[in-house]
């Protein structure tokens, strides 16, 4: 008997199956340059169509997400089963507060619920360029 544990194995994940994921979660992060450092912020967001859309006060977000390339991230992990999965967005963010395009009409279609304190009156829209996902099993850590 062979105590060889199984190799990880890795998988792509097809875009309509990324976007069935990015539907049934509603807390993800984005990616966006902040006086040229990378910074991270978690988010409560909706799916509607392939546009990610997300509410925030004034500030970093609001200041440097709009008209900017930006990542958007969703992932989980079963401990059970040593399956996880990541799904990423990378396109362009739109302040869709105010504004009546084909994508601030997708962003209100929808209604975000952030779970932060705090009035949070725009609202910024992801179009996506690419959406990507991977979903990994195998051995956990001991």
């Amino acid at each position: 008997m062979s105590d060889a544990k199984p190799e990880p194995q890795l998988e792509e994940i097809r875009e309509a199956e990324c976007l069935e994921v990015l539907a049934g979660n509603r807390l993800g992060r984005i990616a966006i340059v902040v006086g040229g450092q990378p910074l991270i912020f978690p988010v409560n967001y909706a799916l509607s169509g392939r546009i990610i859309v997300f509410r925030t006060a004034a500030g970093s977000k609001l200041f440097n997400a709009p008209e900017a390339r930006v990542a958007f991230e969703i992932d989980g992990y079963d401990e059970q089963t040593g399956v996880g999965w990541s799904v990423m967005v990378q396109g362009i963010a739109h302040d869709a507060t105010e504004s009546y395009d084909d994508i601030s009409w997708a962003a209100h279609a929808v209604l975000p619920r952030p779970m932060a304190p705090g009035p949070k009156p725009y609202q910024v829209a992801i179009e996506p360029t690419s959406i990507t996902g991977r979903r990994f099993s195998g051995p956990g850590s001991d």
